[in-house]
């Protein structure tokens, strides 16, 4: 079963894209562990704040990975120009995308946060932090479109490399800029999505810069990236929309689940913030096999070989089921150590001491499920079926569940999370009926 060559490969890009995203999630994470140093408020404000960056980076995910299922099996074929046409597709998405969602955080920063909490002391901050935090959602769209295209390529060490920069000083800025430190400024709160700001136009700058210094095959003068007609347009569309549309059912749905979780207090909140927190921490390693599987799969259906795509799928789930079981042992052990670290009440440590023990017991199908509709549907071209099935059981079943536990039963916060779980165990059964049915491959440069 065990193909010791494609797991050579998985691992080769895998590692850089794993690091890449732990430096990401550094850069975030850090900054709220530091802000979680100065209460409960402001670490519910810093992520009731986070939530439209949230819903912009799924969408954005959306339209890079929708992308990138093109330029892999493109590049698969050896077809450079077209490479470039999808990218120029998924840089003007992108824009349009962050454009819009800096708008809402630049104008209407009150009206978003009002749907999550009516807590007045909450409001005021996490409002403050959007207006900041919004003028870096256009840099977004361009780091996660050349990233992702790069990658399809094979080029791994390129985004991570700039992603460390980016990372380092996020973490250096933010550190001088919440606690008045390294002479800069004390800002408390505002100082996380300052330093954010800062760093993201750096990266954005420095990885755009080195991918035309170093003569990448991304390189080529702008009017060569836009440069694709209507039907072109249209057949990459054809893909991209129901992905695009896919993470942002999703990302509402998420969204929902923290108005949910914030209409049961500040203390809930903030357990969920701080669980989010070591959630995307723990989760590096999935992103990064996943990631990689996606690009050797639609590289390997570029190619023609589906037997082989269907055995590389096969072999990437086993490994992340059995890295969700042992993350999740060890998760589920040092959940009280985790939460020793933060500044919080004695209500809000308990609730997030069982948020942290729900997500140790359900890591390994929830691993499983990312790897499943990003490096088996997504890059099969398999992007109808994923909509359709992500959608209804999210909304058909994780929706109703988390409102009837939350104001039906009235019950904590954490068992909210764990009934929303039924939903994953929902999407793993269907996930594994379409992997045996074959139907999720779809060779898009035939067709």
């Amino acid at each position: 079963m065990w193909d010791k060559n494609f797991l050579s490969r998985l691992f080769r890009l895998g590692l850089p894209i794993m690091l890449q995203n732990l430096f990401v999630v550094l850069g975030n994470s850090v900054t709220t562990l530091m802000t979680g140093k100065l209460g409960d408020a402001p670490i519910a404000a810093a992520g009731l704040s986070s939530q439209l960056f949230f819903i912009l980076s799924v969408v954005q995910f959306g339209v890079s990975s929708g992308a990138s299922i093109f330029t892999s099996q493109f590049w698969g074929n050896r077809d450079r120009e077209s490479v470039l046409k999808a990218l120029g597709v998924s840089l003007t998405l992108g824009a349009g995308v962050g454009a819009l969602f800096m708008v809402i955080a630049l104008f209407f920063p009150y009206v978003f946060i009002n749907i999550f909490t009516k807590d007045p002391e909450v409001i005021p901050i996490a409002a403050s932090l959007l207006k900041i935090a919004g003028f870096s959602f256009m840099f977004t769209p361009v780091v996660n479109t050349y990233s992702f295209v790069l990658r399809s390529t094979g080029n791994v060490r390129l985004p991570m490399l700039v992603s460390s920069v980016g990372v380092g000083l996020n973490v250096l800025l933010g550190y001088g800029l919440i606690f008045g430190k390294l002479g800069l400024p004390n800002m408390g709160v505002t100082g996380a999505p300052t330093a954010n700001l800062i760093a993201r136009g750096t990266e954005c700058v420095v990885l755009v810069w080195l991918i035309y210094r170093l003569k990448t095959p991304l390189a080529a003068p702008l009017r060569q990236l836009f440069d694709f007609d209507r039907a072109f347009l249209q057949k990459v569309l054809h893909r991209i929309l129901p992905v695009m549309t896919n993470e942002l059912i999703w990302s509402l749905g998420i969204t929902t689940y923290a108005a949910v979780y914030a209409r049961l207090g500040t203390e809930a909140y903030a357990a969920v913030a701080i669980k989010d927190t070591i959630e995307n921490l723990i989760f590096v390693p999935f992103i990064g096999i996943t990631n990689a599987c996606a690009i050797l799969v639609g590289n390997t259906i570029g190619a023609g070989k589906k037997e082989a795509a269907q055995g590389f799928v096969k072999q990437s789930v086993i490994l992340t089921l059995g890295l969700g079981v042992l993350l999740g042992l060890l998760l589920g052990l040092g959940r009280r150590l985790i939460i020793s670290y933060f500044n919080i009440e004695d209500v809000t440590r308990a609730f997030a001491e069982n948020m942290l023990l729900v997500l140790a017991a359900v890591l390994w199908i929830r691993g499983s499920n990312i790897m499943f509709f990003i490096g088996m549907m997504r890059s099969g071209g398999d992007t109808r079926f994923a909509i359709r099935m992500d959608a209804s059981s999210m909304w058909l079943v994780g929706v109703p569940l988390a409102f009837l536990a939350a104001f039906v039963f009235h019950l904590p916060v954490y068992y909210v999370y764990l009934i929303v779980m039924v939903e994953e165990a929902f999407k793993f059964t269907m996930s594994i009926w379409r992997y045996r049915s074959r139907r999720w491959i779809h060779d898009l440069i035939s067709a």
